[in-house]
């Protein structure tokens, strides 16, 4: 098996913990190592090889951290531009012989629970053996608005369902019929690729063209103008949503899976609290020096250096870095993205 590592994005909605130049997944952003690192290590004892698709800056940043983890053999696709997840997925497959087994794993999400992770990626690798390509669901813990959803009849997929507002998701929820769409997947190469060629032919030409004309194979280095010759979209929409072939592994709640998209998300993980409940007794810190509280609770504080202190505040998110500071309310953090955008026109060094 292979797993594929999709290092795109550069986690917005965590700034300005997460930036460009330094991304959430690549970033000590939970206790243990990176995300990244989480990810090639779960999947190290899966005995997997692996194709990490990235930037040139994550790449670098992936190599260091693949060093640092012992793995010197692996593949690397090298995008100069960005075009999504179902292009980068492509290129990557056509680097690998038609049957192998692929996984494909985003590089930010944290997963705690191995046991159920690794009976999950054993029945997709089944299915991925019989033809099908494999979507894995989790169980829902809460109604999120924040993730894409699955219906499924068993192991037999419905519909996907974008993100939905609070009174969908909680009636996806109340149903039984629907999961969290996890971003992750499982399938040999040649069958994905057999797909795309059928369900999104203009995606798949643009791909093997870059694939044939790129100046170096190992690793994958597209050129430009090729990669921005290829149509921009997400594996869902190219394939998974059109193809009869798509199987879904359900996942249960221990899996402990989380994308960590928001700092709402970090609070939750790091406190061990149940999102949504509305708890704010627990105050959670990352960083030194350590803050100083008076009468805070339910409070998120990182620091890069300076000390946080609080006095008489509750619920809050409080992020400093060398570059700038953030102040939050908790249950209002993905509106972070919406700032990012506007700093894009303010103070895009920032990013």
């Amino acid at each position: 098996m292979t797993t594929i590592i999709l290092c795109g994005g550069s986690g917005t909605r965590l700034w300005p913990l997460s930036t460009a130049a330094m991304p959430k997944q690549f970033a000590a952003i939970v206790p243990g190592g990176s995300l990244f690192e989480g990810a090639v290590r779960r999947n190290l004892e899966l005995g997997s090889g692996f194709v990490v698709a990235a930037n040139e800056g994550q790449s670098s940043l992936a190599a260091e951290q693949l060093a640092g983890l012992g793995v010197a053999a692996y593949g690397s696709m090298v995008e100069p531009v960005g075009r999504n997840t179902a292009p980068a997925i492509a290129l990557a497959c056509m680097t690998l012989p038609p049957g192998e087994v692929v996984l494909v794993a985003p590089s930010d999400h944290l997963i705690r629970g191995l046991p159920e992770y690794r009976a999950a990626v054993a029945r997709g690798t089944e299915l991925a053996r019989e033809g099908r390509l494999v979507t894995f669901g989790i169980a829902p813990a809460y109604a999120e608005t924040g993730y894409g959803y699955i219906e499924a009849d068993g192991e037999t997929v419905v519909s996907f369902k974008e993100k939905p507002d609070a009174a969908t998701a909680e009636r996806y929820v109340a149903s039984g019929r629907y999961s969290w769409n996890s971003g992750m997947f499982c399938f040999t190469a040649g069958a994905y690729l057999e797909e795309l060629k059928a369900h999104a032919p203009a995606v798949h030409a643009a791909c093997l063209k870059a694939y044939e004309r790129a100046p170096s194979k190992a690793p994958l280095r597209p050129t430009r103008a090729d990669m921005e010759a290829i149509p921009s979209i997400s594996v869902d929409y190219a394939v998974m949503e059109k193809s009869s072939r798509v199987s879904c592994v359900l996942c249960p709640r221990s899996l402990g899976w989380s994308d960590l998209g928001s700092y709402d998300a970090l609070y939750d993980e790091l406190s061990g609290s149940v999102p949504g409940d509305g708890s704010l007794a627990e105050n959670v810190s990352l960083g030194e020096p350590s803050p100083v509280l008076v009468g805070a609770s339910g409070n998120l504080t990182v620091s890069s250096g300076k000390r946080i202190v609080l006095v008489g505040v509750e619920g809050l998110v409080v992020v400093e870095t060398a570059d700038a500071v953030l102040v939050a309310r908790r249950g209002d953090t993905q509106r972070v993205k919406d700032a990012v955008e506007l700093l894009k026109a303010e103070d895009p060094s920032l990013l």
